[in-house]
C-alpha cells in the first residue's frame, strides 16, 4: 500500500459491549423520546412477569423475557445498534399504545385502534432512527394483518386544539432526569 499516491488504510476498532456501554446508549436513546418511562424499557436486571431485560456476557447482549420462571424469549446479540433496536420497538411500542388508549375517544366506536397505535409507533421509532421507522412500517401488514399503511399513514398524530401530543401519561424518573441533564 502506497500512502503517498492516495491509497488508504482501512481502520477497524473493535469495541467491546459492556453492561456500562449498554446502559449509557439505551439513556441516551431514551432521552430523545419525552414521555419515556422506565416501565417502557427493558431492565437491566433478571425480571419476570414478562417485561424483557438485558444482560451482557462476554461481550454479547442478551435480550431476555421470562413469565412465572419460563423463558418465552431469548435473543443475543454482538452488535449495539440492533439491541437499541429491540429496545427502541419493546419502549415505542408500550408508549404507543398508552397514547393510542388516550385519543381512542376521538374515533368511531369499533375503528381497529391498531391504526392508531402503529402510526404513533412508527413516529415514535422515527424520531430515534428513521431506518428503524421504515423496517417496523414495512412489517405492518404481515404483522398486523388487515391494517393498510394507508390509514396507518394518514392517521392523525394532533389534533387541531393542540393535543394529542405529547403523550397522554406524565414522564417516568429517567425520562425526566434526562431532560434535567440536557439542560
Amino acid at each position: 500500500m502506497d500512502l503517498a499516491r492516495g491509497e488508504s488504510r482501512a481502520i477497524i476498532v473493535y469495541v467491546t459491549i459492556t453492561m456500562k456501554r449498554l446502559q449509557a446508549a439505551v439513556r441516551s436513546m431514551a432521552a430523545k423520546l419525552d414521555g419515556v418511562t422506565t416501565g417502557d424499557l427493558a431492565a437491566f436486571s433478571h425480571q419476570d412477569g414478562a417485561h424483557p431485560y438485558l444482560f451482557v456476557q462476554g461481550g454479547v447482549i442478551h435480550w431476555v423475557v421470562e413469565e412465572r420462571g419460563q423463558v418465552l424469549q431469548h435473543r443475543s446479540t454482538g452488535d449495539l445498534d440492533e439491541a437499541l433496536h429491540w429496545v427502541a420497538l419493546n419502549a415505542t411500542r408500550s408508549m404507543a399504545t398508552r397514547w393510542e388508549l388516550g385519543q381512542r375517544h376521538r374515533f368511531p366506536e369499533g375503528r381497529d385502534s391498531r391504526i392508531g397505535w402503529l402510526a404513533k409507533q412508527v413516529d415514535l421509532l422515527r424520531r430515534l432512527d428513521t431506518g428503524w421507522a421504515e423496517r417496523f412500517r414495512a412489517g405492518i401488514p404481515v404483522q398486523c394483518p388487515g391494517v393498510r399503511l394507508e390509514d396507518v399513514d394518514a392517521h392523525p398524530l394532533t389534533w387541531p386544539d393542540g393535543t394529542g401530543d405529547p403523550l397522554t401519561r406524565p414522564p417516568g424518573r429517567w425520562s425526566t432526569a434526562w431532560r434535567r441533564s440536557r439542560g
